[in-house]
């Protein structure tokens, strides 16, 4: 909880004891994973929840909104989320990468999915761009579990199907 409030009154540019209910509620609500705090934050700035106020030359947050947030879902679902504002194309290369937990740069070439990627190393690029997945030489991974498995949900039953018949 300490090291989320110092986060947050780096990022926020504010004392630390003005970020104080901040950092517990966004501890509170992501139980301190570095992951699920960065991704609760996005979307409480997306929601408002969480915005810079001219008028107090500073960043303002409802305490009482955030606290009333609810995460039932969990972060599954924020990421599900997430993805879903993501272009199609980029989300239907994720799903591909979903299926095979790490993709690589030869497997990429093997793959014959034009019909449902038009350029999947491009979107793979993208993606590492966007933070969701880590690129280390001619290996693409996503950057946490949670992130594969939220995609992995993106896929209907029977898409996962015709997906995983055709990778393989």
């Amino acid at each position: 909880e300490h090291e989320i409030n110092k986060m947050l009154s780096f990022k926020l540019c504010l004392p630390m004891r003005y970020t104080r209910m901040l950092a517990q509620l966004v501890h509170q609500k992501t139980r301190g994973n570095p992951l699920y705090c960065v991704e609760f934050l996005k979307a409480i700035i997306k929601e408002r929840v969480l915005s810079y106020s001219v008028k107090n030359q500073r960043w303002t947050w409802d305490d009482t909104c955030i606290d009333m947030r609810t995460m039932s879902e969990g972060v599954v679902h924020l990421l599900t989320r997430k993805l879903m504002l993501l272009p199609h194309d980029l989300v239907d290369a994720l799903k591909v990468a979903s299926c095979l937990g790490q993709i690589n740069l030869s497997t990429i070439a093997l793959l014959d999915l034009g019909w449902f990627v038009p350029n999947l190393l491009e979107a793979l690029e993208l993606a590492v761009q966007e933070g969701i997945l880590e690129k280390a030489g001619p290996l693409f991974a996503f950057s946490h579990d949670m992130l594969q498995e939220s995609t992995y949900q993106l896929i209907s039953k029977h898409e996962r199907k015709t997906l995983h018949k055709k990778i393989g």
